[in-house]
């Protein structure tokens, strides 16, 4: 029986240097290319997305006044309801609070305060409860309000004395939102992240830790007990911490 002899027959230079074969190997690359970063791109999203659905507490924005002697905060957002760190954002309901600290000793002997918070043209009295276990009081109402709400707070101090403070953003209007913050922490500490089987996310704002500090997101991951991650993102995006 005759052998059949195969012959292979290896292209020259002209072939390999060819429109034809160098369009279909660009091709090939961006087909590849493509493809992996379609990939990588539904990955990112589907993070995110299980992200989202375990944010814990979320506050949207804060607003703030300081008349020398008193300092107070508003803020509003979502949160679960319970409220419990246990690694599983339950159901979540919307939230606002005031929280007001004396900058000296004028309310040490306060247990209480009462006053008025005024929403845009709403006006609400409110009580405000003193924290046993520091100098500020506080109280909080079950809706969202708006970042774009006039806030205003009257304290009742004394019958002569009942300040009324104007809050206002600490962030202005090209700060990176609070989703906008927790997509570039999740970016940040995703590695981490993506080694636990569950975690829950607070989104929360701080303001003037020091002096001319300015307000930062603060965004933390608990993923369990003794298993805690964190990132501070600046007002601009970039990540300080």
């Amino acid at each position: 029986m005759k052998k059949l002899k195969l012959k292979i027959r290896i292209p020259g230079k002209k072939f390999w240097l060819s429109k034809k074969f160098l369009f279909s190997l660009g091709l090939a690359v961006v087909l590849v290319v493509g493809g992996v970063f379609a990939l990588t791109t539904k990955q990112k999203s589907d993070f995110l997305t299980k992200a989202l659905s375990n944010v814990a507490e979320a506050r949207h924005y804060m607003k703030h006044a300081d008349s020398g002697t008193l300092c107070v905060q508003f803020f509003s957002g979502m949160r679960e309801e319970p409220y419990v760190q246990d690694s599983k954002a339950g159901n979540q309901v919307p939230f606002a609070i005031i929280n007001v600290e004396a900058t000296d000793n004028g309310l040490k002997d306060f247990h209480q305060i009462e006053g008025t918070l005024k929403i845009g043209e709403e006006q609400l009295a409110i009580t405000l409860a003193k924290n046993p276990y520091d100098r500020n009081f506080a109280t909080d109402i079950s809706r969202l309000v708006e970042a774009d709400k006039n806030i205003e707070v009257t304290l009742f101090i004394t019958s002569t004395n009942h300040p009324t403070l104007t809050l206002e953003n600490v962030m202005d209007e090209n700060a990176v939102t609070w989703k906008e913050a927790l997509k570039i922490a999740l970016e940040h500490c995703g590695n981490k992240l993506k080694k636990t089987p569950e975690f829950e996310i607070y989104v929360k704002i701080i303001h003037k830790t020091a002096e001319d500090a300015g307000a930062f997101w603060y965004i933390q991951f608990i993923c369990g007990e003794n298993c805690t991650h964190f990132c501070v993102v600046a007002p601009d995006g970039s990540v300080i911490g």
